[in-house]
């Protein structure tokens, strides 16, 4: 019976390159891993680990610094605080919460622009970890995009016209993928079972995985 497999489809290697899994535990990471990408700084010396149960294959997250990302291919619930990527862009979810009001030594209330309410909002990261852009949404949806959305990132040449949408329903924020070209990842929790055609990003190495009920 053939084995998993991964397969390369866009970072340090020929696009292509194919990465048997066996049986076992496989990991990922850039120094003393089973599959190592030495070159790549977002990955974790020990980032992921392949593993069979009941002949399905699983991923599981080794508490890396940058995490895995599974393409989503139906609806899927964020958490508050969840990663998720469009493009070349990484996006955290937040879900709405009261800043309290700052008052200084003197008793005086810090003044600036006045709050105005929304549901949820979507916060860039960086290069580093850095908070870039802020997109608040006041009604129960955005869409993401690279133009005639809520928000858009004409530059990005990974992002499609029409990327992915996020809304509020039932009181759960619901990401979608709205057919886009390259897809939308979302950032897994712990441990995930993959199924064939699925693709990850480990660092910025995205890989598919081949024959996930084998073994």
């Amino acid at each position: 019976m053939k084995s998993p497999q991964l397969v390369l489809i866009r970072g340090d290697g020929p696009d292509g390159t194919i990465f048997p899994l066996g049986r076992g535990e496989t990991t990922i990471g850039r120094d003393g891993a089973d599959i190592t990408f030495p070159e790549d700084a977002a990955i974790s010396p020990r980032h992921c680990t392949f593993f069979m149960t009941d002949g399905q294959l699983n991923l599981r997250d080794e508490r890396s610094t940058n995490g895995v990302f599974l393409r989503i291919h139906a609806p899927t619930a964020l958490s508050d605080g969840q990663l998720f990527l469009c493009g070349e862009q990484v996006f955290r979810f937040e879900r709405y919460r009261a800043v309290p009001v700052t008052i200084g030594v003197d008793g005086a209330v810090f003044g600036g622009t006045p709050v105005s309410p929304w549901r949820f909002r979507v916060v860039q990261i960086l290069t580093g970890g850095h908070v870039g852009l802020a997109f608040c949404a006041r009604k129960r949806s955005m869409t993401i995009g690279r133009e005639d959305c809520d928000v858009n990132f004409y530059q990005d040449p990974f992002i499609s016209h029409y990327h992915s949408r996020l809304e509020e329903r039932a009181g759960q924020f619901i990401l979608t993928d709205l057919d886009s070209r390259n897809g939308t990842f979302a950032r897994i929790s712990d441990r995930v079972t993959l199924q064939d055609g699925d693709h990850v990003f480990v660092g910025h190495q995205l890989l598919r995985i081949d024959d996930a009920a084998n073994g």
